[in-house]
């Protein structure tokens, strides 16, 4: 009982966060965002060569995430193509979910090697600038907060 109720809840929590994803994204349709790389080209005043690498990290990292947040999507379809079914077993929603989990691990780390990588191109004042703007990145949005920090002059 305790497991589905610990299921119940997750199942829920990803419906409110693709309800919110999906608020956001349509909240502002014709405000495209800036894209990242130009942010901390400019933040991080990085040199030609520097640019050139990070276009390249850049693109396979954006690859491997595309490719994670696919099979996510794809996982969470059957999940939800099976609501309301009657032949959908709990140990099937168990290995969905756990599969999803994984996936969810996998972008993390995806994430964390790709800023590991940035890291390790900069020099000592960019990576000075580089801690600063991922400190406001992982700071929760709301009031005067959420987004990377101003520039520091």
């Amino acid at each position: 009982m305790k497991k589905n109720l610990l299921l119940t809840l997750l199942l829920i929590f990803l419906m409110v966060m693709n309800g919110v994803l999906l608020y956001l994204t349509f909240k502002e349709p014709n405000k495209k965002p800036r894209p990242p790389r130009d942010f901390i080209f400019k933040e991080l005043n990085f040199t030609e060569e520097q640019q050139m690498k990070f276009q390249e990290v850049n693109a396979e990292h954006h690859r491997k995430m595309r490719d994670i947040d696919k099979h996510t999507q794809e996982l969470k379809e059957l999940l939800f193509s099976n609501l309301g079914s009657t032949d959908f077993l709990d140990q099937e929603l168990d290995s969905i979910t756990s599969r999803i989990g994984h996936l969810s691990e996998e972008r993390e780390k995806e994430i964390f090697s790709f800023f590991n990588t940035l890291e390790r191109m900069c020099d000592a004042e960019q990576k000075r600038k580089l801690k600063r703007i991922v400190r406001g990145a992982l700071r929760p949005p709301g009031p005067g907060r959420g987004g990377p920090p101003p520039p520091h002059r």
